[in-house]
C-alpha cells in the first residue's frame, strides 16, 4: 500500500477527467466511508509527500516516457499533468481545497476531511523535513515558468496556499528570481489569474520581494519586467484579474512604481502600460468596467505621490478619457471606456480633471473650437457621405450638451461655468449663421441648437442676446426650412422655446407654409413630423386650418408612393385634436372598397386599434348601409390571403371589443346574410363564408327572435324564383334525353323569353347554384330546418329537388348557361355539394313520410309541372325522381295517389305532368289498362299530328321503363303488340324514304328523328316480348338502322337520342337469347352484316370530331358504339384500316379504343401480304402509315402529365400516343426481317422512339421518389381499360411499349439510353430494367434461339449443335469437325439489352489465335449492332460465326500422313508440295521428315519444296 497509495491518490487530480473519475470511483469503491478515506490520508501522508517530492525533483520526461515510442510532445506533456497532479497533492495535505479551474474556489478532490484539518502542526511537523525539502528546492519554484499553464497554475495555487498555511522560514530571494523575474516575463494565457493572485498575496506578504531580494537589472528591473506583464493584459483571464493588478499596484513599493528616472521626465511608464492592456485588441468587452476602475485607482495612487506634477498627470492620464467621450477619434481611442455602466467610470474621470481647472478650461475651449469648425465643415449635400458627416456631427452635440447637462449637477468654480456657457453660445450661434447660409441642409448643426436647448433648459433665460437671435431664427427662417433636412429638428425645437416667445404663432405659421408647399417627400416628412410634435395641438382651434390639414392627410395616405407613416403618428400623438384621427379613420373605410387600396387600409385599421382604439367608437366611420364591419366580413373571404387575414383578424377584434360600439353591426350581418347568396358581384362573399356566418348568427340568436331569424336566413319562394329565372331563358340541349325518364320530352319544351346570359360570381359560380349551396350547407350543418315553418320547409324541399335536376343536367353537358363556369379541376368540389344534397334529401324522404312538409312539396312540383316551359320540364323530373325513391323506400298505400284521374291525365296535352304521374304511380289494372289504351291509339295513328303522336309516345315509354311493368308486357295480347310493332315499323321506313330534289337520300328532319327515337326506344322494350313471332318487320327494323347510321355525318346533340335509341335496339335484337329464338332476325343480321361493318364505321368518323369529356351523352353513345363494334366482331380490310386512324386521334377514349381493336386484329394480319411483297420486289419498301406515324410526332412532355387529372379520367391526347405505339409495334408481328428493317429505318429516320423512352423515362423512374412497380402489371402484354384506375392503365401502357421497344428496336433504344440520358438517369432506368424488363426480354429471345436451335442441327452441310441455358443467360453453339468441335459462348448481361452481349471463344479447331478472335468480334458485332431484336440478332450472330467456319473449312483435303483433316494441335493442313501439290499437317511433316531421315514427299518422294 504506502508504495502505491501516493499514485493512487494523485489520480485524483489528474487533468483528465476519465483518470480522475476512474481514481475516484476506486477509491470510493475500497473506501466505502469518508472516515476511512481520510485515515488513508493520516496513515500514509509520509509517502505521499515522499511520492511527491519523487515525482518532481527525480521525474523528467524521459523517465516517464519511452523516447523510442512516444513522442517529445506526448511525453512533455504526459510529464506536466504528473507534475501539476502531485502539486495539487500537496496543496490538499497543506489544507487547500483544489479547484476545478483558476475561476472555481469550490473543491474538486476526494470528499473527505483534510488530513491536516483536526491537528494542522501536529500533522505537518512529523514531516517537516520533508516539507521543508520540497519547498526549499529552486527546482520547484523554477516550475513558475514552465510552459504548461497547469503545471504553472499548481504552482501559483501551491504558493499561495503555503504562504499562508506554511510557518517556516521563505527564501524570498529564491522566490523572486523564480516567480517575478522569470514568471513576468513568460507567456501565462490560462493561468494568468492564478499568477496576479501570487504576485497580490506576495506584495502583501512582504513587499521587499520587489525591492530588497528581487534580483533582476537593467532590462530585467521590476519596474520594466512588471510593465511587460501588465501590458499583455488579462490575456484571457476573467474580471478578477482587474482586481488582483488593483490590489498588486496598491501594495507594491512607490520605488518600483514610480523610478528616479520617470519622476525627471513625470513619464509614467507603469501607467502606459495599464492603459495599453486595457485597449489591448484581445481584451474582453466583460473585463472593461473592472480594468478602468482598477486604472482610476492606480492613476489616484500617483496623484498622491508627491514628487508627481498633478496637472500634467491629469493631462496625459485622464484628461483624454473625457475628450474621446465627447469627441471620439480614431488617434484617440484607446482612451474609449467601453462595457457597462461607463457613466460612474467617466464621473470619476470629470472629478479628477475638475481638480485641475487650468488643464480642464484649455482641452474645454479646444473641443469647443474643434467642434464649430466641425460644424462649419460638415459635407454639402451633394457629398455621398453627407449623411455620415450630419449624423456625426449630432452625436457629438448630444454627447456634448449631455456631459454639460451632468456637470451641472457637480460642484464646478464660476469660470468653467462661464466657460461652459460661452462656448454653448458660440455653438449656437455658429450653427445658426451655418443654417442660414446653407438653406437648413446641414441638419447637424440644427441638431445642434435643438440638443443644447433642451439638455440646458437654463441657458436661453439667462442669455438675452442669444435668447433674441433663437426667437428671430425660428420666427423668421424656420418656416421656409422645414422642408429641409433640418426639418425635423426645428419641429421639436419651437416647443422648446415657450420660455422667450409664443410658439403658437411659430406653429401656425409652419403648418401654414408646409401645407402650402406641393406635395413632395420632403413636405410628407415635414407634415408627419408636425403632427406628431405639440405643435398640432394649435391646430383643433382654428377649423379652416384643421380643414386643410385633414385634406392633405388624406391625399398623402392614399398616395402609396407617400413616406412616412402619417396615421401611427397621429394615432400616437395625445395633443392631436379628436376631429383629425375621425377624419382619417372615415377615409380609410371608404378604401376598403378600392381593391388596390384593401390592403393598405387594412394595415391601417389594425394601427389604429393598436394606438387608438376609441376612435372608432367615437366616429361614425362608416355608411348606413355599408358599415365598417360588413366590409371587414366581405374582405374575410378575398383571395388574396394577406387580405383575408387582416379582415379577420381586424373583423374578430371589433366583435370582442366591448369598448368598440357595434350597434349596426348585426345589422350589416343580416343584409349580407339577406342578400349575400344569391349575389354575384366581384366582392361577393363566398359560401362558406356565408355559412359560417349564418351559423354564428344562429348561435348567438336567443329563443325569442329565433323563428324571425330563421326566416331571414332561409331563402324564400320569391328569393329563388329571381335566382333560377336566367336559367329558364335557355332551352335544355336535347341530347339529355338520353340520360332522363322523360327522354325526349325535352324536344317540346318551349320559352317565351330571349335566352339569357348567366352571370357568375369571382369563383365562376352562378346565383341559382350560390343559393343552392348554402341552403343545403346551413340546414346540413345546423339546426335551422327543424325552426322553420312548414311552408318554409316545403319551398326548400321542392327547390333544392328542382336544383339537383338542374345541377345533374350541368355536370353532364357544359355550356354557357350552366350553373357553374369553372375549370376540369374545380368540378370536384361541385360534385361533393351536390353529394352532400342528394344525401340530405334522402334522409327526408326516409324519415319524412309522417313529416307535413313533403305533400306541399310534392303538390308544388306537380303545380309547377304543367305547362312546357323549362321550369314544368325540371319539376316533372324532380317530382318522378321524389317519388320513385319514396315508393322505393315506402308503401305504395301509404301516398293517396289520385289513379282514378289517370286516364284523363293521360289524354290531356299536359305532357310533363301525365308523364311524372305514369312514372311514379304504383302499378295497377288502370296503368296496364291506360298501356292498351295508347298501344291502340298509336296503331292506328299516322303520325302525322306531332304533338299528339309525341306526347302518345314519351307516355307509353314512362310505362315501358318502369322495370315493374315490363315483366307484366308478355300478359299484353301479343297480336296487339305486333299490329302496334309493324305499324309503327312502316312509319319508319316511310320517315327514311326521303330524298331530295336531286333524288339523293338524305336524312329526315329533326323533328321526325326526335320521333323515331321514341319508336325505337318502344321497340327496345316490346321486340323481347315477340322474340318468337316472325315477320318481315325484323329485317325492316335492321335496314331503317344500317340506312340511319350511314346517313350521318356528322352528330349533332339534337342527332344524339336517335342514335342512341338506335344503338340500344340494336344491342337489344343482339342479345344471344334473342338470336337463338327467332331465324328471320338471324337471317336479316347476317344478310346486312357488310351494311351493318360499313354503317358502324362511318359512325365512328361521324362521331370522332366531338370530344365527350365534358359531354356525358355523347360519352355514353360512344362508349355504347364501341361495346356493340365489339360484339359484332366486325374485321376490316387493309383500305379500310387507313380511314381509322383519325379516329384513333378523336377527343373521345370510346372511340379511340374501338379504332384500336379494330386496327389492332387487322394490322399483323396484313402483314403476310407486306412480306410477300417485299419478296416479289427489290426495290419494294414496306412503310409504316403516314397517318398513324403523325400521331406520335408530339410526345406528352412532363408538364403536359401533371395537369392531367388521372382520378377523372386518362386525357385523350395521351391514350391516342400509346395506342399509336402499341399499333405500330404492332406491324412487327408477322413480319418478315425484311419488312422488319424497312419498319426500323422508318422509325429511326423520324427520331420516334427517343420521345417515347424520355416519356418511360420520366413517368416510370426519374420524377418519382420510387420508381413504379413494374412486377404489378402485365409487362409483356397489354388490354385498354383493364387497371383499376387511369393512373395504373397509364403506368400499365408505358411498361409494356418500353418491352416492345427493348424487344423491336434494341440498338436504337440502346443508343437513347446511351447518348441522350445524364449519368444519373442511365443509372436509374439501367437498375429499374433490370430488375423488371430485362428478365423477360432476355427469357424471349432465349427461347426464340431454343426453338430455332434444333433445327440447325440436322443441316447437311454444316450441323450447328445450340443449348441454351436460361439460369445463366448463356448460349453454347458448337460445330464439328472431324472428331472434335469449335465451340462459343454468346451471354447476356442482366440490364440486357442496355448492356451488350458478350461472345467468348470456347474451342479453337483448325485455325489461328487472330483469326479465331476476328470470328468472335464479328459475331458479337452482328450481336450488338443489329437493329433486329427479338432473339434475331442472336440467331444473326450463330449464322455469321457458322459462315466463317464453313468458309475457312471449305475444299479443305485430310492429311496424306495422318488421314485427318484436323491435326492434333488443332491445326488444318497448310504445307504443300511444290510436285504434286498435295497438303499436310506441318507436324506431321516433321514426324515423317524425323522418323524417315529423308525430306522427301511422303506421296510423290521427290525432295519436298514448298509450294
Amino acid at each position: 500500500m504506502p508504495d502505491v497509495v501516493g499514485a493512487w491518490l494523485a489520480g485524483l487530480f489528474d487533468g483528465d477527467k476519465m483518470v480522475s473519475r476512474a481514481a475516484q470511483e476506486s477509491l470510493k469503491q475500497t473506501f466505502q466511508t469518508d472516515e476511512k478515506v481520510n485515515n488513508v490520508w493520516k496513515i500514509y501522508l509520509g509517502p505521499i509527500l515522499q511520492f511527491c517530492s519523487d515525482a518532481v525533483f527525480k521525474e523528467s520526461t524521459n523517465t516517464l516516457s519511452d523516447e523510442r515510442t512516444v513522442s517529445p510532445d506526448d511525453a512533455s506533456a504526459k510529464h506536466a499533468r504528473v507534475v501539476a497532479a502531485v502539486l495539487s497533492v500537496i496543496q490538499y495535505v497543506l489544507g487547500r481545497r483544489v479547484a476545478k479551474s483558476s475561476e472555481d474556489d469550490n473543491y474538486y478532490g476526494p470528499n473527505a476531511e483534510h488530513p491536516t484539518e483536526n491537528n494542522p502542526q501536529e500533522a505537518l511537523v512529523k514531516h517537516h523535513i520533508v516539507l521543508d525539502g520540497f519547498f526549499d528546492s529552486k527546482e520547484l519554484w523554477k516550475l513558475a515558468s514552465h510552459s504548461d499553464s497547469s503545471v504553472r497554475k499548481a504552482v501559483y495555487q501551491l504558493l499561495d496556499v503555503s504562504l499562508a498555511k506554511r510557518s517556516g522560514v521563505w527564501d524570498l530571494e529564491m522566490i523572486s528570481t523564480c516567480v517575478l523575474v522569470s514568471g513576468l516575463s513568460v507567456n501565462q494565457t490560462a493561468s494568468n489569474l492564478n499568477y496576479s493572485r501570487v504576485l497580490a498575496h506576495l506584495t502583501q506578504y512582504n513587499a521587499n520581494i520587489w525591492t530588497e531580494f528581487y534580483t533582476g537589472t537593467g532590462k530585467k528591473s521590476a519596474t520594466k519586467r512588471l510593465c511587460q506583464f501588465l501590458g499583455k493584459g488579462s490575456q484571457g483571464a476573467s474580471s478578477q484579474y482587474w482586481d488582483e493588478i488593483k490590489t498588486l499596484l496598491l501594495h507594491v513599493p512607490t520605488s518600483v512604481l514610480i523610478p528616479q528616472e520617470n519622476i525627471s521626465d513625470q513619464h509614467f511608464s507603469i501607467i502606459e502600460a495599464l492603459r495599453d492592456g486595457i485597449s489591448s485588441r484581445d481584451e474582453s468587452r466583460s473585463n472593461q468596467r473592472t480594468a478602468w476602475n482598477t486604472y482610476m485607482e492606480v492613476v489616484k495612487r500617483f496623484l498622491s505621490c508627491h514628487d508627481v506634477d498633478r496637472d500634467r498627470l491629469i493631462k496625459d492620464s485622464i484628461m483624454p478619457i473625457l475628450i474621446q467621450y465627447i469627441s471620439p477619434s480614431r488617434e484617440l481611442s484607446m482612451w474609449t471606456v467601453s462595457g457597462s455602466p461607463q457613466s460612474s467610470i467617466l464621473l470619476d474621470a470629470t472629478r479628477l480633471c475638475l481638480e485641475s481647472p487650468p488643464t480642464f478650461m484649455e482641452n474645454w475651449t479646444a473641443l469647443s473650437k474643434s467642434f464649430i469648425e466641425d460644424i462649419q465643415t460638415s459635407l454639402p449635400e451633394q457629398s455621398k457621405d453627407f449623411g455620415k458627416s450630419q449624423d456625426a456631427i449630432t452625436a457629438k452635440a448630444t454627447k456634448r450638451y449631455g456631459f454639460q447637462a451632468a456637470l451641472s449637477n457637480v460642484e464646478v468654480s464660476g469660470d468653467i461655468r462661464e466657460l461652459l456657457t460661452d462656448t454653448s453660445t458660440s455653438e449656437i450661434l455658429s450653427a445658426i449663421a451655418l443654417l442660414k447660409a446653407r438653406n437648413g441642409k446641414p441638419y447637424g448643426a440644427a441638431s445642434v441648437i435643438t440638443t443644447a436647448i433642451r439638455s440646458m433648459p437654463n441657458l436661453l433665460p439667462t442669455q438675452q442676446q442669444l435668447s433674441d437671435s433663437v426667437a428671430q431664427f425660428v420666427l423668421m427662417d424656420v418656416p421656409d426650412l422645414l422642408l429641409s433636412p433640418s426639418g425635423p429638428y426645428f419641429i421639436e425645437l419651437i416647443p422648446l422655446l415657450k420660455s422667450i416667445m409664443d410658439t403658437n404663432l411659430a406653429s401656425r405659421k409652419s403648418l401654414e407654409l408646409v401645407l402650402n408647399r406641393p406635395r413632395t417627400p420632403p413636405r410628407s416628412k415635414a407634415l408627419q413630423s408636425l403632427i406628431g410634435s405639440s405643435c398640432i395641438t394649435y391646430v383643433g382651434q382654428d377649423e379652416e386650418l384643421l380643414a386643410t390639414l385633414i385634406s392633405a392627410l388624406k391625399q398623402e395616405m392614399n398616395d402609396e408612393a407617400a413616406e412616412g407613416d402619417l396615421l401611427s403618428t397621429a394615432m400616437q400623438n395625445p395633443n392631436t385634436p379628436q376631429q383629425l384621427p375621425q377624419a382619417l379613420v372615415a377615409e380609410i373605410v371608404a378604401n376598403l372598397s378600392l381593391e388596390d387600396r384593401q390592403s393598405s387600409s387594412l394595415h391601417a385599421l389594425q394601427t389604429v386599434l393598436k394606438f387608438n382604439p376609441a376612435v372608432i367608437k367615437s366616429c361614425d366611420a362608416s355608411t348606413e348601409d355599408s358599415p365598417l364591419l360588413a366590409k371587414l366580413i366581405s374582405l374575410a373571404d378575398s383571395p388574396d390571403a394577406a387580405v383575408s387575414q387582416q379582415a379577420n383578424t381586424i373583423s374578430n377584434v371589433l366583435k370582442a371589443d366591448d369598448s368598440i360600439d357595434n350597434t349596426h353591426g348585426n345589422e350589416a350581418i343580416l343584409n349580407i346574410l339577406r342578400r349575400g347568396p344569391e349575389t354575384v358581384e366581384a366582392h361577393a362573399l363566398s359560401i362558406p363564408s356565408l355559412i359560417d356566418l349564418a351559423r354564428e348568427t344562429l348561435q348567438q340568436c336567443d329563443e325569442q327572435h329565433r323563428s324571425t331569424l330563421v326566416a331571414e336566413l332561409l331563402p324564400n319562394e320569391a328569393r329563388w324564383q329571381d335566382a333560377l329565372r336566367p336559367l329558364f331563358t335557355s332551352y335544355p340541349n336535347p341530347s339529355l334525353a338520353v340520360m332522363n325518364p322523360l327522354s325526349n320530352a325535352v324536344s317540346l319544351v318551349q320559352s317565351r323569353s330571349v335566352a339569357e346570359a348567366v352571370p357568375v360570381d369571382k369563383d365562376g359560380q352562378s346565383a341559382a347554384f350560390r343559393l343552392f349551396w348554402y341552403t343545403s350547407a346551413l340546414v346540413q350543418t345546423s339546426d335551422i330546418f327543424e325552426s322553420a315553418t312548414v311552408e318554409h320547409r316545403a319551398c326548400v324541399a321542392k327547390n333544392v329537388a328542382l336544383m339537383l335536376q338542374i345541377a345533374s343536367d350541368h355536370l353532364s353537358i357544359r355550356s354557357p348557361h350552366s350553373l357553374w363556369q369553372l375549370q376540369d379541376t374545380e368540378h370536384d368540389e361541385v360534385v361533393e355539394v351536390i353529394s352532400q344534397t342528394q344525401r340530405l334529401t334522402a334522409s327526408w324522404l326516409a324519415n319524412g313520410l309522417p313529416g307535413p312538409f313533403l305533400p306541399i312539396c310534392l303538390s308544388g312540383l306537380m303545380e309547377d309541372s304543367y305547362g312546357t316551359s323549362v321550369r314544368s320540364y325540371y319539376s316533372s323530373r324532380a317530382y318522378i325522381s321524389t317519388m320513385t325513391e319514396l315508393t322505393e323506400l315506402h308503401a305504395a298505400t301509404d301516398f293517396q295517389m289520385d289513379i282514378e284521374n289517370l286516364s284523363s291525365t293521360t289524354k290531356s296535352l299536359e305532357i310533363f305532368p301525365a308523364a311524372a304521374v305514369v312514372s311514379a304511380i304504383p302499378t295497377s289494372a288502370a296503368l296496364a289498362r291506360n298501356f292498351n289504351e295508347l298501344l291502340a291509339q298509336l296503331t292506328g295513328d299516322d303520325l302525322k299530328k306531332y304533338a299528339k303522336s309525341m306526347s302518345h309516345l314519351i307516355i307509353l315509354n314512362s310505362i315501358l321503363n318502369r322495370e315493374d311493368f315490363v315483366d307484366s308486357l308478355p300478359s299484353i295480347p301479343k297480336q296487339r303488340l305486333v299490329f302496334f310493332v309493324q305499324h309503327l315499323c312502316e312509319e319508319l321506313v316511310k320517315m327514311f324514304n326521303v330524298t331530295d330534289s336531286s333524288g339523293i337520300q338524305g336524312l329526315p328532319s329533326t323533328s321526325t328523328l326526335v320521333m323515331s327515337a321514341e319508336i325505337l326506344r318502344a321497340f327496345s322494350q316490346v321486340l323481347p316480348a315477340l322474340s318468337e313471332t316472325y315477320g318481315t318487320f325484323w329485317e325492316s327494323i335492321i335496314e331503317v338502322l344500317t340506312k340511319a347510321w350511314s346517313l350521318l355525318s356528322a352528330v349533332s346533340d339534337s342527332q344524339l337520342p336517335f342514335l342512341h335509341a338506335s344503338l340500344r335496339l340494336f344491342s337489344t335484337l343482339q342479345r344471344h337469347g334473342l338470336k337463338e329464338s327467332n331465324d328471320d332476325l338471324v337471317d336479316a343480321l347476317h344478310s346486312h352484316e357488310i351494311s351493318i361493318t360499313s354503317s358502324m364505321i362511318s359512325l365512328l368518323h361521324a362521331l370522332c370530331d366531338f370530344p365527350d369529356e365534358s359531354h356525358q351523352p355523347r360519352k355514353i353513345i360512344n362508349e355504347l358504339l364501341a361495346r356493340q363494334i365489339s360484339y359484332a366482331n366486325i374485321a376490316i380490310q387493309s383500305p379500310a384500316a387507313l380511314d381509322l386512324f383519325p379516329v384513333l386521334g378523336s377527343e373521345s377514349l370510346a372511340l379511340q379504343a374501338s379504332a384500336y381493336a379494330l386496327l389492332h386484329r387487322q394490322i399483323p394480319r396484313s402483314q403476310e401480304d407486306v412480306a410477300m411483297d417485299k419478296a416479289l420486289s427489290k426495290d419494294y419498301v414496306a412503310k409504316l402509315p403516314e397517318e398513324l406515324l403523325s400521331l406520335i410526332l408530339e410526345e406528352p412532355t412532363p408538364s403536359v402529365l401533371a395537369e392531367v387529372d388521372f382520378k377523372r379520367s386518362m386525357r385523350p391526347s395521351l391514350q391516342s400516343y400509346f395506342l399509336s405505339w402499341q399499333l405500330i409495334f404492332d406491324h412487327w408481328t408477322g413480319a418478315s426481317d425484311a419488312v422488319k428493317n424497312d419498319y426500323i429505318h422508318a422509325v429511326k429516320e423520324g427520331s420516334y422512339i427517343q420521345g417515347l423512352l424520355h416519356l418511360v423515362s420520366d413517368v416510370l423512374v426519374t420524377s418519382r421518389s420510387r420508381p413504379v412497380d413494374a412486377s404489378k402489371f402485365d409487362i409483356d402484354s397489354y388490354r385498354p381499360g383493364s387497371e383499376d384506375t387511369p393512373e395504373k392503365d397509364a403506368h400499365s401502357m408505358l411498361i409494356h411499349l418500353y418491352f416492345l421497344a427493348l424487344k423491336h428496336l434494341p440498338t436504337l433504344s440502346k443508343a437513347w439510353w446511351r447518348d441522350d440520358t445524364s449519368r444519373q438517369t442511365q443509372v436509374s432506368v439501367e437498375s429499374w430494367t433490370e430488375k423488371y424488363i430485362s428478365p423477360l426480354i432476355i427469357s424471349s429471345e432465349l427461347a426464340t434461339v431454343s426453338a430455332w436451335g434444333p433445327t440447325q442441327a440436322s443441316d447437311p452441310d454444316q450441323p450447328l449443335t445450340v443449348k441454351v441455358s436460361t439460369s445463366t443467360r448463356e448460349i453454347t453453339a458448337s460445330i464439328p469437325i472431324d472428331e472434335q468441335s469449335m465451340s462459343l459462348a454468346i451471354n447476356l448481361p442482366p440490364s440486357y439489352p442496355l448492356s451488350r452481349a458478350t461472345v467468348s471463344g470456347l474451342h479453337r479447331v483448325g485455325v489461328t489465335e487472330q483469326k479465331w478472335r476476328s470470328w468472335i468480334i464479328t459475331t458479337q458485332g452482328v450481336i450488338n449492332f443489329s437493329d433486329i431484336g427479338g432473339g434475331h440478332q442472336l440467331i444473326d450472330g450463330l449464322m455469321a460465326w457458322r459462315k466463317n467456319v464453313t468458309a475457312t473449312l471449305k475444299g479443305q483435303t485430310e492429311c496424306a500422313i495422318c488421314y485427318s483433316v484436323v491435326s492434333a494441335d488443332r491445326q488444318l493442313p497448310s504445307k504443300r508440295c511444290g510436285t504434286c501439290k498435295n497438303l499436310f499437317h506441318g507436324g506431321c511433316l516433321f514426324k515423317w521428315f524425323k522418323s524417315s531421315n529423308s525430306s522427301s514427299c511422303p506421296l510423290c518422294r521427290n525432295q519436298f519444296s514448298y509450294a
